[in-house]
């Protein structure tokens, strides 16, 4: 009776083994399974500037970097005397593509026509401040340097 306990055991434990199928994943898959995880609509770090000195998240990144450009336009605006409508805020939005290189390029601007009319250089400076800016770093994911489409918001007061 024993040795057929015995041996019904080993054919169970023979036949359970094919539920541990383990199978061997190619480097391919494994490679394009984690591509397919990773969100690319998305960078870990924003471009930065030295002056930013050694940013730890996401968020301080894209401060440090919307604030340096805000205030090199805001300082811009300012020496060249830009005038606004008679509304409390008008609002000029800037796309802006920064290449993995670090290479700054403006994509697209929207300025209020009555500020356009009013300061017809305006296009110009704005180019001039975006050119001027320091050395960029650019945007990063999984520590390897990416492209970056914004846009920044500029309110006139």
């Amino acid at each position: 009776m024993n040795r057929w306990l015995t041996v019904f055991l080993f054919v169970i434990t023979l036949t359970s083994c094919q539920e541990f199928d383990f199978k061997k994943q190619s480097a391919e898959e494994i490679l394009e399974k984690e591509l397919k995880s990773i969100n690319w609509n998305e960078v870990d770090f924003y471009p930065t500037f030295n002056s930013c000195g050694s940013v730890t998240s996401k968020e301080e990144s894209k401060t440090c970097f919307e604030n340096k450009i805000k205030t090199s336009i805001e300082n811009k605006l300012i020496k060249e005397k830009v005038i606004t409508t008679n509304q409390s805020q008008d609002t000029i939005i800037i796309a802006l593509h920064i290449s993995a290189e670090g290479e700054t390029q403006i994509n697209g601007l929207k300025i209020p026509d009555q500020v356009l009319e009013r300061n017809p250089d305006l296009k110009d400076w704005l180019t001039e401040v975006i050119n001027e800016l320091p050395k960029i770093h650019p945007a990063q994911k999984r520590s390897v340097p990416v492209s970056l489409q914004t846009q920044l918001p500029i309110i006139l007061k």
